[in-house]
């Protein structure tokens, strides 16, 4: 049984070859966590309305996977190594600071809450996560994970495509996305400054028939025109954000031919 805190969308649906993942658009966090943290601490620099954005997906027959946990509860694009004590949350699977480097919590956590959170969290989203890739895998004989994120840094681009510098991905399949996002309007920076978190690396590593690729959009491209600062679920430009999607729908109708195109 999924975990109520997953949304696991065509699971049955192999139309094509793809399992979209997002993993830190979620907001629920426990009671436990709620009742600990700091006063008016903010949970900045969510991956805001993805599954909103990319709604259409649903319809259009891909397989996703969404986390409705959120991030500040625990990563799931982190090693499982990575427990607690550094205090950067760019390297902690459980956060003690926020992305704006405030402290979240009035008492340190337990090791009991630590790894109640990896149990109940952390392990149900990656089992899902490779559950359905390996499903995948009895129909086609390569499969591509798209890990989808957002960002909120000016970096001179609207998408950021992260393969770890080539390590993820063959060449062919990077610049079929990098060239089928610019057909659609994007502007693409290649790996900088975000070449691709632990899903990307974790399962081009474990599964052999796998190329993974972590998609990064800028807040400005989808939500707002502005910039963001310390803030909690920003209101959305309803004209920015339709665009997008627009754009979007015509990236993934590109990719659902892909398995035409023998890319290898």
């Amino acid at each position: 049984m999924i975990n109520k805190e997953l949304q696991l969308i065509n699971e049955n649906n192999h139309s094509y070859p793809f399992i979209i993942s997002i993993p830190h658009s979620g907001t629920l966090i426990s009671k436990n966590m709620n009742e600990n943290l700091i006063e008016n601490v903010i949970l900045t620099n969510t991956d805001w309305y993805l599954p909103k954005l990319y709604e259409f997906l649903k319809d259009m027959g891909f397989t996703v996977i969404i986390n409705q946990t959120s991030r500040y509860m625990i990563d799931p694009n982190r090693s499982i190594n990575d427990k607690t004590s550094d205090s950067l949350y760019n390297k902690s699977l459980i956060y003690t600071k926020t992305t704006f480097n405030k402290d979240i919590y009035q008492k340190a956590l337990s090791q009991n809450e630590i790894e109640e959170r990896i149990n109940n969290y952390y392990i149900p989203y990656h089992k899902e996560l490779e559950k359905a890739l390996k499903e995948k895998l009895k129909y086609f004989d390569k499969v591509y994970l798209l890990d989808l994120h957002s960002f909120g840094k000016n970096v001179g681009a609207d998408i950021v495509l992260g393969n770890n510098n080539g390590s993820t991905t063959s060449n062919d399949f990077f610049e079929l996305v990098k060239n089928n996002l610019e057909e659609c309007g994007f502007k693409v920076n290649d790996n900088t400054p975000y070449k691709g978190g632990f899903i990307t690396r974790n399962y081009k590593e474990k599964l052999s028939n796998c190329e993974t690729l972590q998609i990064e959009l800028w807040y400005q491209a989808y939500i707002d025109n502005r910039e963001f600062l310390e803030e909690y679920e920003p209101n959305i430009n309803e004209q920015i954000f339709q665009n997008a999607q627009n754009k979007m729908i015509q990236f993934f109708e590109k990719l659902k031919n892909i398995q035409d195109k023998n890319v290898n």
